[in-house]
């Protein structure tokens, strides 16, 4: 989703500003915040995603009830007619792309394979 007329309007504030409120939370963004990191971590699609998200959203989760604020996650509905096909096609292209960088890391050009991985961060989506 595209809401780039918001910037403007965007600020960072602490969490006390909402203590005791309850907020909605879009899911599939939140999280998607812990997986578009890949110049941390350009081995990300080989590991087979972020390996430490568990102890972020534990403190995300932790911050929010010490500030008494409930959040409560709203997941994406069904998908729209053809959205399946898109998904599959990409995911199709992701593991072409994750098979060649394994291919050239087994070839012993590990560098090769790092980049590789790297230009292929979209694969810890699909998993």
């Amino acid at each position: 989703m595209c809401l780039g007329f918001l910037t403007p309007f965007i600020r960072a504030h602490a969490v006390s500003e909402i203590q005791d409120c309850a907020i909605a939370v879009d899911a599939t963004y939140y999280l998607q915040q812990f997986i578009d990191v890949p110049d941390l971590e350009p081995l990300l699609p080989a590991l087979g995603g972020q390996t430490g998200i568990q102890g972020r959203l534990s403190a995300d989760l932790d911050q929010w009830k010490a500030h008494g604020v409930t959040p409560f996650f709203v997941f994406d509905g069904q998908s729209m007619t053809g959205q399946d096909e898109v998904t599959v096609k990409r995911g199709i292209d992701v593991l072409e792309k994750s098979d060649y960088a394994w291919d050239i890391y087994f070839n012993g050009q590990a560098n090769e394979a790092v980049v590789a991985f790297g230009r292929n961060s979209s694969m810890s989506r699909i998993i």
